[in-house]
This record gives structure tokens, C-alpha cells and sequence, in this order.
């Protein structure tokens, strides 16, 4: 089905009071200073939206920031959750829920820690504002996936759909909203009262503050009417409908009345049976109990592998290469390092297309792999470590200038050379450090002296395999 946005809904603004509005307005600036989202929320979100990004900068955007990854893994493995993840560092929980899944879970846990530390969580008129937040936004994604609805606003609305009972005290106090809450505890009863009494309800206090924080319009109007319209019912629309219908099952899971009338409109508008909502009580309560185990280590370890591999050559990413070759030289006691450069690629991109450059790359590293650990260090940089003396270096350098000249020779293609750089242990050094410096150093020669050679610092690696 299709969705419409929160935006084709009767405009939420229109039910508030003018002079409430302005009565909460203190209030909402005051909270505004505290936003859910910080800088490392963005940045997660913002890596996990770009197709681009891959698995390791995700992992560096949240480890540069130490409390909130902190945070993020105790939330993660928390029973707060639906499915907790059982990682034990940041790499893990990215390797374990996957981009999509990590978007939401860095949001739940920023909103998690918010609620969980604000003033007036806990008390009659909040209740347990940070957990009922997640069951909500849990369900009311399973809700959306379920209507077919996009639920990337479905479950941030869901997060904060009860943001607002943060305002209410603050203005009204809390004895007061205390008191309200004891005697109507959820429901449209709730907000009808909270509007006869203070002018303004929860949720229109809650929307006020989204739309403060600058979050999307259709977040705002989700919160606003999660408990229905002016009425207590309204016409949601699919979005909003999810949310009601999530914060509804939550209800029921904790004792509460459900609204039937409220429930009845939001399933008319998703076109779901009432079979949804132990599907909803499901999904919020279920742990492990269909195999997720299983299919997560499937995961794990498909996401890991993805994670040290460069999507187009197929060989080690940087960070992978780097890793696992620091970790070979010091186990084997030793062995050798080849820089390898394409000369003149951005060239060869100009005159041929990114296309055909991608396929110059991936044939490279398809070449160089043959002759040791092969890695991506980025661009059209490569890097090899030859087990073996510097001599097995060179004569591999030799071998795959040999390789790359046949497979490009003139007429077929593009015309490919290479430039490399060769160091080995112990002559340059013991350390991956002093021998990516040496390596480098000679790649540097290499394109001094003319470029489509092989350099040790210094001396050109002759075909016999001897420096000269």
C-alpha cells in the first residue's frame, strides 16, 4: 500500500491553544538546549544513509567518541532492547545489526540515556519514559515493515512520542500532573483531560519540542497525534497510525486498557486484521526464540569478512592489510614489502571512464594477489607482503610487471604501467612502520628515475632479480 506522509493530516497546530502554547514555551526552549540527537548520532546516521561508507568508518565515527560508544554497547546488550546483540566491542554490534539496524539502535540508545537521565522520569505523570520509548519504537517499526509503511520516521517518532510528558511538570508542576496521571493513566482519556485542564496535552507539548529541535515535519506530526486528534480518534495516517497502534500493544504488554476505538481507526488505515498486534506483542517480547542465533553468526561472520575487504578488488581494505601483515612480520620473523602504484591512472580515468578504470583496478589486484597478502591501501595504491627475503621481493615485483604488461598489452585496452617500491626485514627494519617508509621511499625513486620500474631506496630491481 501507499503511504501518505505525516503532512496530509490535519494540520496538529490547529488544536493547540495560543495562550497554552505560549505557557510552555519556557519550558521548551529550556529542554531544547539538550538535544536526544548530539554530533555522534548525526554522524552514525549520516555514515549509515551514505552507500558509500563502509563498515570501518562507521566503527571510527563512534569509537572517537569513547562514552557514547560506551553507551552504545550497554544499551545494545541491555535487556532494554527487544533482541539484545551480545557484542563485546563496537566492532561487533556493527558487524552484528547491520547499517540499517545500527541507524535505529544509535538513536535508541541516544534517546534511551536522554529519558533516562531527565528530570521527572519515573514519577507517576512519565512513567518509565526510556523504556516504554524503545518497546514503542520497536513495535511501531515492526508495524511499519508490516504495512509496507517507510519506517525510518515511524521509528524515531515512536522514540519520542512521550517526550512531552517532560514539559507538562515543568510548567503546570508536578504534584498537579502527578495527580492527573493517577487518575486517568494513558489513553485518550489522558490527553483530554490534560487539554480541559492545562490547555495544551502531552503530545502536543511533545511535537512543540521536536519541531524545536529541528527534527522532520512528519516526526512532529506523528508525535502529536499518536493518541488520535482533537477528538481522541482522528484519521491518522499510515505513520501515525503505526505508532498508535505499537503504543497501544505496549499498553496492553503492561496492564493497560487499550483504546479499541483508536486501535480500530489505525487498522482500518494500515488495512491489517487485528492479528497484528501478537505479531506486535511478539516482536517486542520475543528473544531468540526463532533462530537468531544462528542466522545472527551467519551475519557476523558474512559482515566481518565484508568489513576487511575492499568492495571492488576483492583484496584486504587498509585497516585489514595493515592489521594482519604487522601481525605475519612478527610471527614469521620477518619478510618483505612491495608498494605498488598504477602510473598515470586519473589518466586513464579521463580517457576512458571510471568504468574502465574499476576494471583496471580490480585486474591488478587479481594480479598481485597471486604473489602474497594483498591490499587496497585506497586509489590505485596497492600493497603486497611477499613471504620470503627482499631477493623473492624483487623477483615478484619482476613477475607481476611481466603479468600487468601482458594483460594490457597495446591494442587491447588502456596502456597500464606500474611503479613499486620494495623493502624487507631485517635490512630496512623489523617494524611494518620502518618498512612501509623504505617501501616508499623507493616508490618515490621509482617515479624520479621515470616511472614503469621497480625500486629498493635507491637502486632499480633488474630483471635478473639484482638491485643495480
Amino acid at each position: 500500500m501507499e503511504a501518505k506522509h505525516a503532512t496530509d493530516c490535519a494540520p496538529w497546530k490547529d488544536s493547540i491553544d495560543p495562550v497554552a502554547a505560549r505557557s510552555v514555551a519556557g519550558a521548551i526552549d529550556d529542554l531544547a538546549e539538550f538535544p536526544v540527537l548530539d554530533a555522534t548520532v548525526l554522524r552514525v546516521i549520516a555514515l549509515c544513509d551514505d552507500e558509500e561508507s563502509t563498515a570501518a568508518d562507521l566503527v571510527d565515527a563512534l569509537e572517537q567518541d569513547a562514552t557514547f560508544a560506551a553507551n552504545l554497547l550497554r544499551f545494545a546488550n541491555s535487556a532494554a532492547r527487544a533482541h539484545p546483540i551480545r557484542a563485546k566491542t563496537i566492532r561487533q554490534a556493527v558487524m552484528l545489526v547491520g547499517r540499517r539496524a545500527l541507524r535505529r539502535l544509535a538513536l535508541e540508545a541516544a534517546t534511551f540515556r536522554f529519558l533516562e537521565r531527565a528530570r521527572g522520569n519515573g514519577r507517576a505523570s512519565c512513567g518509565q519514559l526510556h523504556l516504554h520509548a524503545v518497546t514503542v519504537a520497536i513495535g511501531a517499526a515492526a508495524c511499519a515493515e508490516e504495512a509496507r509503511v517507510p519506517g525510518d520516521a515511524v521509528h524515531l517518532a515512536g522514540l519520542l512520542h512521550d517526550v512531552g510528558k517532560l514539559v507538562l511538570p515543568e510548567v503546570f508542576g508536578e504534584e498537579a500532573c502527578d495527580a492527573l496521571a493517577r487518575e486517568l493513566p494513558a489513553g485518550a482519556e489522558r490527553v483530554l483531560a490534560e487539554r480541559e485542564r492545562f490547555g495544551i496535552d502531552h503530545a502536543q507539548c511533545g511535537a512543540l519540542l521536536a519541531e524545536r529541535w529541528g527534527l522532520p515535519a512528519e516526526v512532529a506530526s506523528i508525535i502529536a497525534w499518536h493518541h488520535g486528534g482533537p477528538t481522541g480518534i482522528g484519521s491518522p495516517n499510515a505513520e501515525i497510525a503505526c505508532v498508535q497502534l505499537s503504543d497501544n500493544v505496549a499498553g496492553m504488554l503492561g496492564g493497560v486498557e487499550a483504546d479499541h476505538a483508536l486501535l480500530d481507526v489505525a487498522l482500518d488505515r494500515l488495512s491489517l486484521t487485528a492479528d497484528v498486534l501478537d505479531v506486535l506483542a511478539d516482536e517486542i517480547t520475543h528473544t531468540d526464540q526463532r533462530g537468531e542465533v544462528g542466522r545472527l553468526a551467519h551475519r557476523v561472520a558474512e559482515l566481518e569478512r565484508l568489513s576487511q575487504t575492499d568492495d571492488l578488488t576483492g583484496l584486504a581494505n587498509r585497516r585489514h592489510w595493515l592489521q594482519t601483515t604487522r601481525t605475519a612480520l612478527h610471527d614469521n620473523g620477518g619478510g618483505a614489502i612491495l608498494i605498488v602504484d598504477i602510473d598515470h591512472f586519473k589518466a586513464v580515468n579521463d580517457r576512458h571512464g571510471m568504468a574502465a578504470g574499476d576494471l583496471v583496478l580490480a585486474e591488478i589486484g587479481r594480479i598481485i594477489a597471486h604473489h602474497g597478502h594483498a591490499g587496497r591501501l585506497g586509489g590505485d595504491e596497492f600493497a603486497v607482503l611477499v613471504p620470503g627475503n627482499l631477493e623473492e621481493a624483487v623477483q615478484a615485483a619482476q613477475r607481476i610487471m611481466a603479468q600487468v604488461s601482458e594483460a594490457f598489452e597495446a591494442g587491447s585496452g588502456p596502456k597500464i604501467d606500474l611503479s613499486m617500491g620494495c623493502a624487507a626485514a631485517p635490512t630496512h627494519g623489523d617494524e611494518l612502520a620502518d618498512l612501509l617508509e623504505a617501501a616508499d621511499v623507493a616508490l618515490l625513486d621509482a617515479k624520479r628515475a621515470g616511472r614503469s620500474r621497480a625500486m629498493i631506496a635507491g637502486a632499480e630491481c633488474r630483471p635478473d632479480g639484482l638491485a643495480a
